[in-house]
């Protein structure tokens, strides 16, 4: 069980929301979160002002219900696979996985470019861009890194996809799914192995295991 500590709004539709409690995981692993009428969803994991906590975009009304409502929320993890490379890495993301990048950057030497379609509500510290011609702009204008890690909207990692083709790139994918530990097969990704799942076998993959197409 978890007890939200606060929440704090990033922007028009994504908050931050913190816990009390502390969890032991690896940077890129997630928790599954129990919302009214018992339905799960899934939510990296990271941390916020020195506490656990998740980005939550609210679309609906279970994720509303942990922004808004929830004192208590059950929860089930850590879950999937971590993630740790060596050398410098670059992360970009969408407002909706702020929390996961303070994980990374506890453990490895990585810069941030955060991409969203709105304004930020709150001040950061990593590189941001807000709309697209500005996302665009300075991801064309990125230095070179060892690696990149991508996690955001399926429209982003196509564009960072065409863009950093043939770099060492990953991505963190998001999935519905409802168990988190590879029971119900909803999280189905196609690869080049073969069909994989978000839950057991990710869920970060290598963007040229994916297919594209």
């Amino acid at each position: 069980m978890l007890t939200k500590k606060k929440t704090i709004r990033v922007n028009e539709d994504t908050w931050i929301v913190l816990f009390e409690e502390e969890i032991d995981f690896s940077p890129g692993q997630f928790v599954m979160l129990e919302t009214p009428k018992l339905v799960r969803k899934p939510f990296v994991l990271g941390y916020w002002e020195d506490h656990i906590a998740i980005s939550v975009q609210v679309k609906g009304k279970g994720t509303k219900w942990i922004v808004e409502e929830a004192r208590k929320i059950k929860g089930h993890g850590p879950l999937g696979n971590g993630f740790e490379r060596s050398g410098k890495g670059l992360l970009i993301i969408s407002p909706t996985c702020l929390t996961m990048a303070e994980a990374f950057r506890k453990k490895m030497n990585v810069d941030v470019l955060v991409g969203s379609r709105t304004p930020f509500q709150i001040p950061l510290e990593h590189e941001t861009a807000v709309g697209d011609e500005e996302f665009l702009k300075k991801l064309s204008s990125t230095g070179e890194y060892d690696w990149y890690l991508v996690s955001g909207s399926r429209r982003m990692e196509k564009v960072c996809w065409d863009h950093l083709r043939g770099k060492e790139v990953y991505f963190s994918l998001e999935e519905y799914m409802g168990c988190g530990i590879g029971a119900c097969k909803s999280c189905a990704v196609f690869t080049k192995e073969g069909v994989k799942h978000v839950c057991t076998d990710g869920p970060i993959f290598r963007g040229d295991e994916l297919c594209w197409s």
